[in-house]
């Protein structure tokens, strides 16, 4: 993948972080509230019921002790909007209003050019719809056949590709950009013939963005009667995998979406882009689309960061049940509250907003539990009376599913249910269901791959850290524990630090933990502060002879970990010793471990 390069020097970081409040900015997104010197919320990249997200004012940083994540404004954006540092390092310069220093165009990374082509190129279809004569038929279609409103077209974007095959490529030409670019982004393709033109012809365009609103691809959509019957185009076409748009991931119209997703902590995947426009038009405006792809695990990660609870609205067929039963199969596995969103008239959401606006609003607003959804489905194709071989594939579907419920009682309502139905003893219930082979460990870790920013602080690091806080504590330390007593690097390096200080007869002052931060670098600058805040409130609500026993405490512990490491290897020894029948080492080896006992 091409490489957005952004010159930054450290002095504008910094700026940026003067200028923006870390409480300002996740206000923004959270709801905070005061506790003590620091803010409170429940965690967004977690489900929880108590809020564990600390915000610090002081130190300008979150952290989460449900989850243990934290940094800075800029990992915190990183995280919510699902962007890389230069990304979040973008969003917050603009927030802030610092002019980043950048590359002259020839040096720009590849991604950046070509969400410069895609940004032009929606441009140019949504001119082509609103502005021209060429464009009226697409305009028609979307407005009267559609039901779209000038407020939603020009909300998403929506353009029209004319019916031409060099028309955007001779724009893109024009505006400097070569054939390769366009190609490789999937603007530009082959037709039969070995001839290099438009991709996108005769077709309305849905662009899809990304979660700061770049385009980064389109859909289109063919909305006349084909004239040759002997060719039948693809009624949507999408653009193919590229350096800016990975379908497996991209979510079309999140961008709209998320405050709202944010607001009532759910979201509404829907199959279709009309889908989506109708429901905003309509006012729920807590709806995306899986981009014409089956819903995919990066997908359901991507929407976890605005909230834990989502909502299947899928088509009311038989491709709708069976994207339904793999939604639901995948977000099992990733700590999500499933449910499903009923459509009693129509096959999908569009119709029955057409039918009456107000069945959608009354059903977006009332899913079901995913589980009752999905088993009223398998249980309407058969009739009342059943078969021994109908209950027997009822019980395939359904119990694999029933099987990973967690919850007992809820497990228990439907082992129940199903024994009613199938006129089967609960017993032969439970039994199938205990034979029932799950593969929900294994696939968590298949698809745990989301890399996430994670600090646990280890008693090493506290027991440095609270002697930063009780510098009366340090000979103490120095006195059990050498540098090469502490197994991590960041624990060694501090370590040393405070020997500099402390390992003198008469040090001249206590160090403080900016001095501290400093000396260790600016690498590790994030991980200490949240470190030291985090030993801030673990001995905040002690007194101070209670906070210094614990740093005893916290210095016996590290040294047992010590002795423990070496009782290890000493009866490591021993065993290689007893092979060779060395007695001699043997005994010495056993002097040693007697000693540590």
């Amino acid at each position: 993948m091409g490489i957005y390069y952004l010159i930054c020097k450290m002095d504008q970081i910094s700026e940026i972080k003067q200028k923006i409040d870390v409480v300002d900015l996740i206000s923004s997104y959270l709801t905070l509230k005061k506790a003590g010197r620091n803010y409170r919320a429940c965690c967004p990249f977690h489900k929880e019921k108590t809020p564990s997200f600390m915000v610090s004012p002081e130190k300008q940083i979150w952290y989460c002790f449900g989850c243990n994540q934290g940094g800075d404004i800029f990992t915190f954006v990183e995280k919510i909007e699902g962007m890389d540092f230069s990304g979040a390092i973008k969003v917050l310069a603009d927030k802030a209003g610092v002019i980043l220093e950048r590359t002259d165009f020839a040096k720009k990374g590849e991604k950046d050019k070509y969400l410069e082509i895609t940004a032009l190129a929606a441009k140019f279809f949504s001119h082509i719809l609103n502005k021209t004569k060429v464009g009226e038929e697409a305009k028609r279609y979307l407005v009267q056949k559609r039901k779209l409103k000038e407020e939603t077209i020009e909300r998403f974007s929506l353009g029209y590709a004319p019916d031409s095959q060099t028309s955007l490529g001779d724009f893109l030409f024009k505006k400097g950009y070569k054939e390769a670019d366009l190609v490789k982004i999937g603007l530009l393709a082959k037709n039969y013939q070995g001839k290099i033109v438009d991709k996108f012809r005769g077709r309305a365009i849905f662009p899809i963005t990304d979660t700061s609103g770049k385009t980064i691809g389109f859909v289109g959509r063919i909305f006349r009667e084909e004239k040759n019957p002997k060719f039948t185009p693809p009624k949507y076409l999408n653009s193919p995998q590229s350096d800016i748009y990975d379908k497996s991931s991209a979510v079309y119209g999140l961008y709209q979406a998320k405050e709202t997703i944010r607001e009532k902590d759910l979201v509404i995947i829907v199959e279709g882009n009309i889908d989506v426009l109708s429901s905003h038009q309509a006012g729920v405006k807590n709806v995306v689309a899986s981009s014409g792809t089956a819903l995919t695990i990066e997908q359901v990660k991507i929407l976890s960061r605005y909230t834990h609870n989502i909502a299947f609205a899928f088509d009311q067929d038989e491709a709708g049940k069976l994207a339904t039963k793999r939604a639901m199969e995948m977000t099992r596995l990733e700590d999500i509250n499933v449910k499903a969103v009923v459509i009693s008239q129509g096959k999908d959401p569009d119709e029955l907003i057409q039918i009456d606006q107000k069945l959608w609003e009354k059903a977006s607003a009332n899913p079901v539990p995913i589980v009752e959804f999905y088993y009223n489905g398998v249980l309407s194709k058969y009739k009342k009376e059943k078969s021994s071989e109908e209950k027997k594939d009822i019980a395939k579907e359904v119990l694999p599913v029933i099987a990973e419920i967690s919850d007992d009682i809820e497990k228990a309502h439907w082992i129940k249910k199903i024994s009613e139905d199938l006129s089967t003893d609960e017993k032969y219930i439970i039994d199938a269901i205990k034979k029932v082979k799950t593969s929900t460990s294994t696939n968590k870790k298949e698809l745990s791959t989301e890399k996430e920013v994670k600090i646990d602080v280890s008693r090493e690091m506290l027991l440095l850290g609270a002697i930063i806080l009780y510098p009366q504590k340090a000979k103490d330390m120095f006195s059990r524990l050498g540098e090469d007593d502490f197994s991590e690097q960041q624990a060694k390096n501090l370590y040393k630090i405070l020997f500099k200080w402390y390992g003198k007869e008469s040090p001249v002052k206590a160090i403080s933990f900016e001095e501290a931060k400093k000396e260790m670098g600016l690498q590790e600058e994030s991980k200490l502060d949240i470190i030291y805040f985090l030993i801030e409130e673990f001995f905040s609500t002690l007194e101070e002879k209670d906070a210094l026993s614990d740093v005893d405490k916290l210095i016996n512990l590290v040294v047992d970990k010590k002795k423990q490491a070496k009782k290890e290897q000493l009866e490591k020894e021993i065993g290689l010793a007893d092979k060779t029948k060395d007695k001699e080492k043997i005994k010495k080896l056993l002097r040693e471990l007697q000693d540590l006992i």
